[in-house]
């Protein structure tokens, strides 16, 4: 008996090549970032006057980083979705990003350690700060310095702070490819919707046991609801039922958009339990932007997300999210001797020198060192579809 030969999946002419609205959505999440460590936590305001307030209307800028998740789980997702039935599924995909993310990733531990060296117990206290073991060093070549920062209470070193939303997508990394290697893709959407109900839980479990900051942010399990719904972007996607009812529909969308903006607000001018429930709606808010980018996009997300500022930003922000907040301290201790702190002319120049000195590395390092390392591990590892697989294909 001749065995039954499946239909083959729909493929998406939207995500044929390179989309170049995807640079503008990482650009703008870089941008909040940026802002947010550039300014946001550097300008010393009084309380209650009139800059305080303008101020305030940026507290939600440290959620670029969670654009950046939402955006991972898609490509990610993606990606290991188109090539679930392939050979070379689990060693293409680790050895791609392997080439995309060690390099530049341990340049940054060897600098660390370099500092670790050089600093000494009679060194600044800002410098100190900045080069220190409150995390063990072995933690970060391990990526496990979100738990360790979820234990301690404390990012450890500044140098490496930011570096804690690395640990989560690699570990992301770990379990996702096994995951919908073996499931079909109504068990990954199950899956998918069952973190992020969890991500909601044990972070109000954490919160209630005391840990209301380092754990919610800084763990997998309670971050998972991004990742999640950037997968579940990808999947929807990739769905031509599901595409086209969201084509259909797309002005409700818009509705969607706006009334998770309202959302946005609120948690932005309260503050209140944004690290519980505010980080699914703060996911769900970009999730609904990534849609709208994504599917027919108008004339104001193409306008918005195709500009050229965004797409060069979105292109380096991987070197920029590693170096940014390091290159500014280093700056503000070398001319003034103390941690950054915009209160006149002089400090916001010596800060806008930082962005320039790290936004030079980062395209010294992308046209140098990533965007061939990238280029070598997407020709050298391929995904392969096995003999029995393309005859079978061809006979459909």
């Amino acid at each position: 008996m001749q065995a039954a030969i499946s239909a083959p999946r729909w493929t998406n002419p939207r995500l044929e090549g390179r989309l170049p609205e995807l640079d503008g959505v990482r650009g703008l999440a870089i941008l909040l970032v940026l802002i947010w460590h550039y300014f946001i936590c550097t300008i010393p305001v009084a309380v209650g006057t009139l800059p305080s307030y303008l101020l305030a209307c940026f507290r939600l800028t440290w959620s670029g980083v969670d654009l950046f998740f939402v955006l991972s789980g898609f490509l990610i997702g993606g990606i290991l979705f188109d090539a679930k039935e392939l050979d070379g599924y689990y060693g293409t995909f680790y050895l791609r990003r392997v080439h995309r993310i060690f390099p530049l990733y341990f340049i940054v531990i060897a600098t660390f350690l370099a500092g670790l060296y050089l600093v000494r117990n009679s060194s600044s206290e800002p410098l100190r700060e900045l080069f220190n073991q409150q995390l063990p060093a072995w933690c970060y070549p391990l990526f496990l310095q979100n738990f360790f920062m979820s234990w301690h209470r404390d990012f450890g070193a500044k140098w490496m702070g930011a570096t804690w939303s690395l640990a989560v997508e690699e570990q992301f990394y770990l379990l996702l490819p096994f995951l919908v290697r073996v499931l079909d893709r109504r068990k990954i959407i199950m899956v998918g919707l069952t973190s992020v109900a969890a991500a909601l839980v044990v972070r109000g479990a954490l919160s209630r046991s005391g840990n209301t900051l380092f754990g919610p942010y800084t763990l997998l399990p309670c971050r998972a609801d991004a990742l999640a719904l950037g997968l579940l972007v990808a999947l929807a996607c990739r769905d031509k039922r599901t595409w086209d009812w969201i084509a259909s529909h797309r002005p409700h969308l818009y509705w969607v958009f706006a009334i998770l903006g309202v959302g946005m607000v609120y948690l932005t001018v309260s503050q209140r339990g944004v690290y519980v429930f505010g980080l699914s709606w703060i996911a769900a808010f970009y999730a609904t932007l990534l849609l709208l980018t994504l599917v027919n996009p108008s004339r104001i997300e193409s306008t918005i997300f195709r500009a050229g500022l965004l797409r060069s930003l979105g292109t380096v922000a991987y070197g920029l999210y590693l170096f940014h907040q390091g290159i500014n301290e280093l700056c503000h201790l070398a001319v003034f001797g103390k941690r950054p702190a915009i209160t006149g002319w002089s400090s916001l120049g010596v800060t806008l020198l930082a962005l320039l000195i790290v936004l030079l590395l980062c395209a010294i390092s992308w046209r140098m060192l990533e965007k061939p390392l990238i280029r070598r591990g997407r020709s050298k590892y391929r995904y392969q579809m096995s003999p029995g697989r393309q005859a079978a294909s061809s006979a459909s």
